[in-house]
């Protein structure tokens, strides 16, 4: 019952700050992880176990609200025209990423690959939640906008995939039945579960105006706890029902109703994320806690970004940089995190210690820092070109 109140205290306290930040067009994901920073571990006023089963159900479903919207806001129109970039950097670029911090970590700090492997993984991707309101405040042309968040919410469901992939190989001791079987599972169920629901949705909103709220609920949760309860993939489930209800009940962006509650989901995550940072286990292992983020920052992000869309012509040195510099990482690494150290108890510090030190890292120097970088880069006056939406 305390937790619950904490909960709604914070989500009351958090859409206070936004309504702020909004005003003054700052950022606000850093601003939600220092409130639960300060009002948890720092403070002590609230206490949360970060493996409480409140932690362990909502922010994985909060995650896959922001999901759902991550697909639902994905313009097809400029999808159509940016996908070369998008699908290279959210499968490429997961794989550069996670093989680049998998060999830095056994090499440098002698993980076990097991280990460096998930750990790397689970960090590879950039979070839509921190992605897409940094990107919402700048002024940037509208083909990186469209570029990194949609990227953003492809990687983030294709780290997912393949961090529940490799959980079921190390818990299966590498049976290629049982890795068969769970790929199987965690793709096609969640792709089928995901396309179908939020098809059937837009559909039902389409011809009947008056259940679009209820339909946009049921996209929004229903997708996730369905492939969850049968085994599969909830994060694959949430992002193709917003892709396949945007498909299906057209707008040119996310409703209100889905903005309102992905900015719920976001305020929920990120402070429950401050809430129960480990800082005794950042102070402990602090030479892993330093050198992790570091090394993402300025060698596995930047190795993403040339290895991924090097090769594009389009993209110009400038707008390569500033796609190596905005990508935060958040939400999902938190939660897959906790529930790989859930699963593996005996790696839970470690995990901990890289993934938690990395979101607080890049979410607090590189989300602040992007509008001074746009300026800097001539981004700030340049003027956003039209991508053509459907009618």
């Amino acid at each position: 019952m305390v937790m619950w109140l904490s909960l709604i205290g914070l989500i009351g306290g958090g859409l206070v700050v936004n309504r702020l930040l909004n005003r003054w067009s700052l950022p606000d994901v850093p601003v939600y992880l220092f409130l639960g920073v300060a009002l948890g571990p720092a403070l002590g006023l609230i206490r949360v176990p970060s493996t409480s089963p409140l932690t362990l159900n909502i922010l994985p479903i909060a995650a896959g609200v922001i999901l759902f919207e991550g697909g639902a806001g994905i313009p097809f129109d400029g999808l159509r025209r940016m996908w070369p970039s998008i699908m290279s950097l959210a499968t490429l670029g997961v794989l550069l990423a996670s093989s680049f911090m998998a060999v830095s970590l056994h090499w440098i700090w002698n993980l076990p690959w097991s280990l460096a492997a998930m750990s790397a993984i689970v960090i590879a991707n950039t979070d839509p939640a921190s992605v897409i309101p940094v990107l919402s405040r700048l002024s940037i042309p509208q083909s990186i906008r469209i570029t990194m968040e949609a990227e953003s919410a492809f990687n983030d469901t294709m780290s997912a995939l393949t961090t529940s992939i490799l959980m079921a190989v190390l818990n299966s001791h590498f049976s290629r039945t049982v890795v068969l079987e769970q790929s199987f599972r965690q793709i096609f169920l969640g792709l089928l579960l995901g396309l179908s629901v939020g098809y059937a949705m837009g559909t039902l909103a389409r011809k009947n105006p008056g259940l679009s709220i209820w339909t946009e609920i049921t996209a929004a949760f229903v997708p996730y706890l369905l492939a969850v309860e049968l085994g599969s993939n909830g994060y694959v489930a949430a992002f193709t029902a917003g892709l396949s209800w945007r498909f299906r009940h057209y707008f040119p962006s996310p409703t209100l109703l889905v903005s309102r509650i992905s900015t719920l989901a976001r305020i929920t995550v990120f402070t429950w994320l401050g809430l129960i940072m480990p800082i005794a286990v950042l102070r402990t292992h602090w030479p892993l806690a330093l050198g992790v983020p570091f090394i993402l920052m300025f060698a596995a992000r930047p190795l993403t970004v040339i290895g991924s869309v090097g090769w594009i012509r389009q993209w110009h040195p400038k707008e390569r940089l500033f796609m190596m510099w905005v990508r935060e990482t958040g939400a999902i690494s938190a939660v897959l995190a906790v529930q790989t150290g859930t699963l593996f108890p005996q790696w839970r510090p470690l995990i901990w210690a890289i993934v938690f030190s990395s979101i607080l890292v890049t979410v607090g120097i590189q989300a602040p820092s992007s509008r001074f970088l746009a300026r800097i880069l001539g981004f700030a006056s340049a003027q956003k070109e039209k991508m053509p939406e459907r009618e």
